[in-house]
């Protein structure tokens, strides 16, 4: 590899110099002290330079958020970690898990382990076919398989996905007749009332879990096919169910996990993407399906790029940054811990 004093002067950027380089899961990670005339505007203009200068796959800048003259420089030989095995969370007791603890649902691209509180937030995870939905879904269902008070109600009209995790789930809708996915959204919203009323109460603003009322987790695997069967005034009433039980349903342990193959705005609806707390877009086929899913400005154009299955942008509402999902094969879902079918709804 070239010294940077060589790469420094062949880019423009001499008078820099290096404090400090060490190993990451993608390349090196090199930290550069600038003076002027020098900038971190200035150097993300020649990163495609160095990258070329060390024939890496890129150069991502990183501004120091304490000193102007200091500047990060990750120097990736390749544009994804890749496969990374589910190391689950070390449960040696097999006890159930307190369903408010934050999640690992995969890595960053420095290797850095991503954790997630996933009651409280719905989730939306899109990208196109063999993009890795089922490597992020199945992540989430470990979390919560392993975890108490948790209700599992799924929608699966591909009738593929969650058949796998069928004796974790208390309903699960198979293919998408809208009868049985309207009867099924209709019971969940039931239960939201008598919880708001009971809520109402408690003197509370929200509703703690228990074994009484415990966690719902409606998941949905491919949410443009919800309701298909139907005519468009059912399909209509059932997108319309959904949006009022994510609206409704957080502040009685509602929760939603919503999987496409088809991001586009005709499919991911703003009024219902502005109440899903935690987005990832896998690889779409434009920028117009990245930004149906994490929404416009929420990310760089130049971190769309083609990966490994699984890897993701996500947001939380702030800024977009890159994770590669846990890897989970078919044989592994009976493997992983599971904390016991739990039910839910009562006779009003």
């Amino acid at each position: 590899m070239l010294s940077w004093p060589v790469v420094a002067k062949s880019t423009g950027l001499q008078r820099t110099h290096v404090e400090r380089v060490r190993p990451t899961a993608l390349g090196v990670e090199l930290t550069l002290w600038i003076e002027p005339p020098h900038s971190v505007a200035r150097v993300e203009m020649v990163s495609d330079l160095i990258a070329v200068a060390y024939g890496l796959a890129r150069v991502r800048v990183i501004q120091d958020p304490l000193r102007a003259d200091r500047v990060t420089l990750m120097l990736d030989s390749s544009l994804s970690i890749g496969s990374v095995p589910y190391p689950g969370e070390g449960n040696t007791f097999g006890l159930p898990l307190d369903p408010r603890r934050k999640m690992p649902i995969g890595v960053d691209d420095n290797g850095e382990v991503v954790f997630i509180r996933l009651l409280g937030h719905s989730v939306l995870i899109g990208g196109l076919p063999g993009s890795g939905k089922s490597l992020g879904c199945r992540t989430m269902l470990a979390g919560l398989a392993a975890s108490r008070d948790v209700c599992l109600v799924g929608i699966d009209p591909k009738r593929a996905e969650l058949i796998l995790w069928r004796d974790r789930f208390s309903h699960l809708v198979l293919g998408h007749e809208a009868d049985e996915t309207i009867e099924l959204l209709q019971l969940l919203l039931d239960e939201v009332h008598q919880r708001a009323v009971y809520l109402a109460t408690t003197g509370r603003a929200t509703l703690e879990p228990s074994a009484e009322y415990p966690n719902i987790v409606l998941v949905i695997d491919e949410w443009a096919e919800m309701a298909a069967g139907g005519t468009a005034k059912e399909r209509a009433l059932a997108a319309e169910m959904l949006r009022r039980f994510v609206s409704l349903g957080r502040a009685v342990n509602g929760t939603v996990i919503l999987l496409t193959q088809k991001p586009t705005n005709e499919v991911i609806d703003t009024g219902t993407r502005s109440l899903l707390g935690y987005r990832f877009a896998l690889r779409c086929g434009d920028r117009f399906q990245a930004d149906s899913i994490l929404g416009a400005g929420a990310y760089e154009a130049s971190q769309l790029i083609g990966a490994a299955p699984g890897r993701a942008l996500w947001t939380d509402g702030g800024a977009a940054s890159a994770l590669q999902f846990y890897e989970i094969e078919d044989q592994q879902v009976a493997e992983l811990q599971c904390a016991g079918l739990v039910g839910l709804f009562r006779s009003p």
